[in-house]
């Protein structure tokens, strides 16, 4: 179904209610004036759907009114119709301050797993928390199904009951290093008074606090601390204003776990600022005190990758070689990628086989071990020559795969599995309640209760029953919610709904405008949003393909493109502009798709950083294997292989990287 199919259905659904509200109208009228009941055999059949949501609409209308002959009037002739749920939760929701726990309990129980069930769950323990039913709380609480907040009134509720083993609990939860919610109040309240928070605790959560970055949490904190531990508190805070402070060793010399703790951070901080030289001072502070394993390691850690990205790998080489502790992987894989940089080939293997056993055995280093041995003309070692690690490898359908194929100048592995499903096991799941729910509240535009219902509904089916999900929902248009369902079950092989046509109109249309390959746009859509419309950033970015409002203004300025904010949830507009940006990002780049995705994910300007700081002649391989930010790094991948995968899902074959682009991008 594309764009303009749905738009078709849901405006279909708006036009409707216009054309039978005079009709229907004075039907309803007459019902609530006479409240004449329904003829069994008329109370039985079933209203087409779209007058179904139209008594939908008016009980809803009734229920916010608080007329429920209205309501119950509506809700007689609703039948089957998806969201029946709804008016019966709303009716319970009004009426949860009485607490008649048997029409509630009957629903939960009705409704168990479900998203509603959820909900209501949560409005009920709430009511009893208010009213102090804490026996009753303690029935109805579920861990799984927990906020913050009801933690808090378990926890109040455990003291009440006289649980003696509450008192350990609130204070691991009162030391945790963010802030609670209002309503845990109470609970630290009763328990402060009851001695709970000592000293150590209050230190404790001083210290999560700041290692968390929370230092207006750190300072409330400080509140609690006696005279002692305030002195600990406010040096602790004056490492972290003043970092250079930890060159006076002599300061820092008491050798107690605060101390410690302080050293550890100060150090940490410093090696932001001044690598080799926090080193320096590490060392002189180990030779001193000794240090607990876990925040000697920690610190150890933080200055090896801080050596690293500064170009003083020597130094945290050195830092690491006696410590097996160290040599966690994210550190080595600095040290890779450092060494890949400098195509330090030795080096490079040295690394791979210091990597843990599943890390050597991922893709990306299955490649990069081939090719140092290339390199270094090493014919075999425990993973095979390189060629019989490069074909191995050119099975997978990745990156790295697609690489190791172009190595060996073999096909990619496309193959794809097929979507076969019966017609009954399509109706069987079309039929769930949930995924009922989920699809009207979709097409009705209630995005968040209908991606709620979504994942709650798929969360414990089969594998087979989440391909029927995922089928359906890509037939329906929902996009996104096909590709979840798809990774929410490991499935991976049915590209078919993993990397949908989506919106194919658009995305041609603008391509044909703009001369940007149309699977290039679908990779970049699939990577920013997985094709969700209404998708928004934390960053800000909006829609489908993720732009952000300055940079679509922008765009839409320079190409003479109507718009307005609010339009980049259009699923049209929002395509329109965003294979412009591509087109232009492509202009600068003189057509090199690696880099004009870098661009996209993290800006031209470091992209720019990025090539003037890289090697002469650098592979191109190498060069999106070393982008300094892990998510650029990725998402280049993703896209380059996304776009193999779109080239084989429209029929026109494509390369990884064209050869174009592997010798001109420097």
């Amino acid at each position: 179904m594309s764009f303009n199919s749905v738009l078709t259905l849901r405006q279909k659904l708006r036009q409707f209610k216009a054309a039978i509200y005079s009709s229907l109208l004075l039907l309803s009228a007459a019902a609530q004036t006479l409240a004449v009941p329904l003829a069994p055999e008329e109370s039985t059949k079933q209203l087409p759907l779209a007058e179904q949501r139209y008594h939908y609409d008016l009980a809803k209308q009734a229920m916010q009114r608080g007329d429920w002959a209205t309501l119950d009037t509506h809700l007689g002739v609703l039948g089957d119709y998806p969201l029946v749920a709804y008016l019966e939760y709303g009716r319970l929701k009004h009426d949860i301050d009485k607490l008649e726990l048997t029409p509630i309990v009957a629903f939960l129980d009705t409704h168990r797993g479900s998203f509603l069930e959820t909900r209501l769950r949560e409005q009920l323990l709430y009511t009893l928390a208010i009213n102090k039913r804490w026996e009753d709380f303690l029935t109805f609480y579920d861990e799984a199904k927990s906020t913050r907040e009801l933690d808090c009134y378990w926890l109040y509720a455990r003291l009440f009951e006289h649980d003696s083993s509450a008192m350990s609990d609130i204070a691991e939860l009162w030391q945790q290093g963010r802030s609670h919610p209002k309503a845990c109040d109470p609970l630290f309240n009763r328990w402060r008074r009851a001695g709970g928070l000592t000293q150590d605790v209050a230190w404790n959560r001083f210290d999560n606090a700041m290692r968390a970055g929370k230092r207006r949490l750190a300072r409330y904190v400080m509140r609690y601390m006696d005279a002692e531990n305030r002195k600990y508190a406010e040096l602790y805070y004056q490492v972290h204003g003043y970092p250079y402070t930890m060159r006076n060793t002599e300061r820092f010399s008491e050798h107690s776990l605060k101390m410690q703790q302080i050293i550890a951070y100060g150090i940490q901080r410093y090696a932001r600022h001044n690598s080799r030289d926090a080193l320096k001072q590490w060392e002189k502070y180990e030779a001193q005190q000794l240090f607990p394993e876990l925040l000697a390691t920690q610190t150890k850690h933080r200055i090896a990758r801080r050596l690293i990205s500064n170009g003083y790998s020597a130094a945290a080489e050195a830092l690491i070689s006696n410590s097996p502790s160290l040599q966690q992987d994210p550190v080595v894989e600095a040290f890779i990628r450092d060494a890949l940089r400098a195509r330090n080939w030795e080096k490079v293997y040295h690394w791979i086989a210091q990597l843990s056993k599943d890390a050597q055995e991922s893709d990306r280093w299955r490649y990069w071990r081939a090719r140092a041995m290339e390199q270094l003309s090493l014919e075999n070692d425990s993973f095979g020559a390189p060629k019989q690690i490069y074909h191995a490898l050119a099975q997978a359908r990745s990156f790295h795969g697609f690489l190791a194929a172009d190595r060996v100048n073999t096909r990619y592995s496309l193959e794809q599995v097929p979507v076969e499903l019966s017609p009954s096991t399509l109706l069987r799941v079309e039929q769930l309640p949930g995924l009922r729910r989920a699809k009207e509240l979709w097409l009705r535009d209630n995005a968040g209760e209908a991606q709620a219902e979504w994942v709650f509904t798929i969360r414990d089916l089969s594998s087979e029953d989440l391909v029927a999900a995922g089928e359906l929902a890509r037939r329906w248009g929902w996009y996104n919610k096909g590709i979840h369902a798809m990774i929410a079950g490991n499935l991976w092989d049915h590209l078919s709904i993993r990397f949908p046509l989506a919106y194919e109109e658009e995305v041609q249309e603008v391509s044909a405008q703009t001369k940007v390959d149309p699977e290039f746009i679908f990779a970049v859509a699939r990577q920013e949003s997985a094709f969700a419309e209404q998708a928004r950033s934390s960053a800000g970015a909006m829609g489908l393909m993720q732009l952000m409002p300055g940079t679509a203004q922008a765009t839409a300025a320079k190409n003479g493109i109507k718009h307005q904010t609010q339009d980049l949830y259009d699923p049209q507009h929002n395509i329109n502009l965003g294979g412009h940006y591509l087109n232009q990002l492509l202009s600068m780049y003189n057509g090199n798709r690696f880099l004009a995705a870098a661009a996209y994910n993290a800006g031209p300007h470091r992209v720019a950083r990025w090539l003037r700081s890289a090697e002469p002649d650098l592979d191109y391989d190498i060069w999106i294997e070393t982008i300094p930010f892990k998510e650029t790094r990725g998402y280049v991948q993703n896209v380059l292989s996304f776009s193999v995968i779109y080239g084989y899902r429209l029929g026109q074959p494509r390369h990884l990287v064209n050869e174009s682009e592997a010798k001109s991008f420097l």
